[in-house]
């Protein structure tokens, strides 16, 4: 099972970019998905969804995932790199889907080894094959935040 989570973003920060390469990717793969859609305003066809999990309930789903897709918010990430999953973020384009630059955070983790970026939805299948066999580091507790926090205030 594939794991999708758009974050929390208000609505009319709306991720439709991401939502139509995953319902593409529905229409591709045997294997089933998961959409957590958010306040993401799109109709899927191809995928199974719901709009919010509980925190927990979430967590357990990242857990049986083969692999999870993220937009490019720090706080899911966090997460998945603890549980040690495979990881693909689709970062959201400032301005036009979030107020904050998610590509360079991605990006930074990316270099770090613990996800790889989606940064042309087109090519999101053959991101996710190459995820499938990529050896993904993970960051220990607590060095993951101070990372990311080092980075973003050096931003």
């Amino acid at each position: 099972m594939i794991f999708v989570s758009f974050g929390n973003a208000p609505a009319k920060q709306s991720f439709t970019r991401m939502a139509e390469a995953i319902d593409e990717l529905g229409k591709v793969t045997e294997e089933k998905i998961l959409v957590q859609t958010g306040n993401t305003l799109y109709d899927f066809y191809h995928v199974d969804t719901v709009k919010f999990l509980e925190h927990s309930e979430m967590l357990n789903v990242m857990k049986e995932a083969s692999i999870v897709i993220l937009q490019g918010g720090w706080g899911t990430i966090s997460e998945a790199i603890m549980l040690g999953k495979r990881i693909v973020s689709i970062p959201r384009r400032v301005g036009q889907e979030c107020k904050h630059p998610q590509d360079e955070i991605v990006k930074f983790l990316e270099e770090k080894g613990c996800l790889l970026g989606c940064y042309d939805t087109h090519k999101l299948p053959f991101i996710i094959e190459k995820a499938r066999n990529y050896e993904f580091k993970s960051l220990k507790r607590g060095d993951a935040s101070k990372a990311i926090n080092d980075f973003i205030s050096s931003l």
